[in-house]
């Protein structure tokens, strides 16, 4: 019986860890060129905290740099990555622990949008969904799994 049970609990929590995660749906698929660069700029719609709004600028400064993809403003090649934030929960800490899935989901939902320098034309949209409804994993890594996926989606142009 005891056997069962544990089993029963292991299986839930798979499937409950594969609900969390970063989904991608693409409006109007990006093809990066070779050399491109990037500025980008934070559209706050959903009036994200300072505090997650610094996590998200804080990782996808790191990761466009990290891939020589990032440039300054002043850069009038760069193309434009308009992140407009639709969506945003976050459950305290204390809350995720004591409630977890009772408590509903961490959610961000973010459009996505590649302009071209000067004349601002649209070269891609797509929509960023990161959600986590277990109580595991942390409100950072889930904002930083975010930015991964729009840099990620940036780089190879690939739905990964």
């Amino acid at each position: 019986m005891n056997r069962i049970l544990v089993a029963g609990a292991l299986l839930s929590c798979l499937l409950l860890v594969a609900c969390a995660g970063a989904s991608l749906r693409v409006d109007r698929p990006y093809q990066p060129s070779p050399g491109q660069k990037f500025t980008y700029e934070i559209v706050n719609k959903a009036q994200v905290p300072a505090e997650g709004l610094g996590i998200l600028e804080a990782r996808l400064a790191t990761q466009l740099t990290g891939s020589g993809l990032l440039t300054s403003r002043t850069d009038k090649s760069a193309r434009t990555v308009e992140i407009v934030i639709e969506n945003y929960y976050m459950r305290h800490g204390a809350t995720r622990a004591m409630v977890g899935v009772m408590a509903g989901a961490d959610n961000i939902l973010s459009t996505v949008i590649v302009k071209e320098a000067g004349s601002g034309e649209v070269l891609a949209r797509f929509q960023v969904q990161s959600s986590n409804p277990t109580a595991l994993g942390t409100s950072r890594g889930l904002i930083e799994e975010h930015a991964d996926k729009i840099v990620n989606y940036l780089k190879s142009g690939q739905q990964s």
